[in-house]
């Protein structure tokens, strides 16, 4: 019997690293979405102050590789100005 570690482990650091690509890209496109929540007609100051805060919270978020946090509080901001996150 042959023992396939290496190709294993080399497969499992793949799927690791890949995992955690997602999540940066998840958090991302969720950032991508709020750029454009900026752009809708008729926007109150205070969606645009929500939008604001969503934004400061979020790319901390991103920065600390954290896509649960930067996604709650996109879809949080965005809820408070009125609109959804997809």
């Amino acid at each position: 019997m042959r023992l396939h570690s290496p190709r294993l482990l080399l497969l499992s650091a793949a799927a690791l690293l890949a995992a955690a690509g997602v999540a940066r890209a998840d958090c991302e496109s969720d950032l991508t979405q709020l750029e454009q929540a900026y752009k809708a007609p008729n926007l109150s100051a205070d969606a645009k102050q929500a939008l604001d805060g969503a934004k400061t919270k979020a790319v901390s978020a991103l920065k600390k590789d954290d896509d649960a946090t930067c996604h709650k509080v996109i879809a949080d901001g965005m809820s408070k100005a009125g609109m959804t996150l997809k």
